[in-house]
């Protein structure tokens, strides 16, 4: 299969990181972290404990809302269940939340909440964790099912622990917030759900910069269903009729390639790069943000305040961030036939492959030192499980990277290594890394279910590779950086 996008250098990895977890880098296993640096400057973390009891012999009302739930809901909840988050209800009282205990009980023990889907299984055992790992320990597991099981006691006000700071979601101490200049109204046509618009953004940077974190902010989080965003370097769309280039399918609209630098799918949050990484954003460049738009079928619906948050620094760094997209449509060689998946089928995989190489897919020396920083999947409604591992080019040797085998459409992110670059795995030119998808398109599938009443129809049908959400995909993401000279 012919690919459909090149490798991409000196592009920034997807804006993906915590969604409804703790944002703020601390550990999840009933810890807090405290930040260190190692002889590289590079930030790591250990942990401490909290202040939650045991629920072990806990004495009588215990555990209660005061003194031991609310501090979990805060750390590890209320990123999104608050008024005006992206989560259905808010969990900021104990009024808030205590109706949903039964439901808080099942979704922790389950691993569903908060939303975390890098599992270790038999087959991927990744060398080294992940930043903001939102599962919750066994411990904090049984408090939230002791709760419950004793009827969500509140407890004493006068008792109540301190509460933490609830983890933000917006980047840190942005450089500039850019929005789209008009709106964008989408409607359902016939069957027609899909629609794909390029919006030109002016970052505002007056001289040369290296962006070191990226927020996309979805006006519309009910119709937007993804995007991309290139750097326009000639600042081309800047000649776009309002801002937009209508029906530009799903890449940049421009005329020549542009770099890939980040891009957002549902549960994609603000993306900061390691220490001492960057992406180069030229004086007068424009940010184009190719906006796949899902309408939901209740009419005409508006976005209009989709746009951007950008941190830069003036000081160029010691590594450059490249992104690849893996698979398809990506880069690298199908392992089985046409990219079909029959209607009725569970367990229908399709696999590929990618030799490492550099821009332009020329080989690179191994004095390039290139560490692996960040991993990322992507399929739609179809897909149960996504896996992507590299195997060495001398020994042969396979190391897992990531897989998700409880796949969740509605909750995806870039997992970033928890570890300093130098640690990180290496890329040598020649090495292979591989991507392999499972799907199930049966009606028993709730994805396969949503995605046919969008359109209709009560029965599944052949499903084939595509950019609409009734397509579907088989994408692993790759973040590497490259040591300059």
């Amino acid at each position: 299969m012919a690919s459909t996008f090149a490798p991409i250098s000196l592009a920034l990895t997807t804006a993906l990181l915590l969604a409804c977890g703790n944002g703020n880098g601390a550990a999840t296993d009933g810890t807090t972290a405290e930040s260190t640096t190692t002889d590289a400057g590079t930030a790591s973390t250990t942990t401490g404990t909290t202040d939650v009891e045991p629920t072990t012999g806990a004495p009588a009302g215990r555990p209660n809302w005061h003194e031991d739930v609310a501090p979990v809901v805060a750390e590890h909840c209320q990123g999104c269940h608050i008024a005006g988050g992206i989560a259905p209800f808010t969990m900021e009282t104990y009024e808030d939340t205590r109706d949903w205990a039964a439901v808080m009980a099942f979704d922790v023990a389950e691993g569903l909440m908060p939303p975390w889907h890098a599992v270790e299984t038999d087959a991927c055992q990744p060398p080294h964790g992940f930043k903001h790992d939102a599962r919750l320990s066994d411990e904090l597991k049984a408090m939230f099912q002791a709760w419950s099981d004793n009827g969500a006691p509140e407890g004493d006000p006068s008792l109540a622990a301190p509460l933490p700071t609830p983890p933000s979601l917006d980047l840190p101490d942005p450089s500039a917030t850019a929005i789209m200049a008009s709106g964008v109204t989408v409607e359902k046509l016939d069957n027609t759900l899909d629609f794909f618009n390029c919006l030109s953004i002016d970052p505002g940077n007056e001289t040369d910069v290296f962006v070191t974190g990226l927020q996309l902010i979805p006006g519309n989080r009910k119709i937007v269903h993804h995007v991309l965003i290139y750097v326009d370097e000639a600042a081309e769309s800047a000649g776009w009729a309002n801002g937009i280039k209508p029906d530009c399918g799903g890449s940049s609209g421009l005329s020549g390639k542009a770099p890939l630098v980040s891009g957002w799918v549902p549960g994609g949050l603000p993306m900061e790069v390691p220490a001492d990484v960057g992406i180069a954003l030229p004086a007068g460049a424009r940010l184009v943000l190719n906006v796949h738009y899902h309408a939901t079928g209740a009419g005409p619906e508006q976005d209009d305040a989709t746009g951007l948050a950008l941190r830069w620094t003036t000081e160029q760094p010691e590594w450059v961030s490249m992104f690849s997209l893996l698979g398809a449509p990506g880069d690298g060689n199908p392992l089985s036939g046409p990219f079909v998946i029959p209607a009725d089928t569970t367990d229908h995989v399709e696999e590929f492959e990618w030799k490492v190489t550099g821009p332009g897919n020329t080989d690179f020396p191994d004095s390039v030192e290139a560490r692996l920083w960040a991993v990322a999947a992507h399929m739609h409604k179809v897909g149960v499980d996504l896996r992507v591992w590299v195997e060495d080019r001398d020994s042969g040797a396979e190391t897992c990277l990531l897989e998700t085998p409880r796949w969740d459409f509605d909750w995806q992110r870039v997992y970033e290594v928890d570890r300093p670059l130098g640690d990180m795995v290496r890329l040598k030119s020649g090495d292979t890394i591989r991507v392999r998808c499972v799907y199930d398109n049966t009606i028993q599938n709730p994805g396969v279910q949503e995605a046919l009443a969008e359109v209709g129809l009560d029965a599944p049908i052949d499903v084939q590779l595509g950019e609409e959400t009734l397509d579907e995909m088989c994408i692993g993401a790759i973040g590497v950086a490259v040591r300059q000279p």
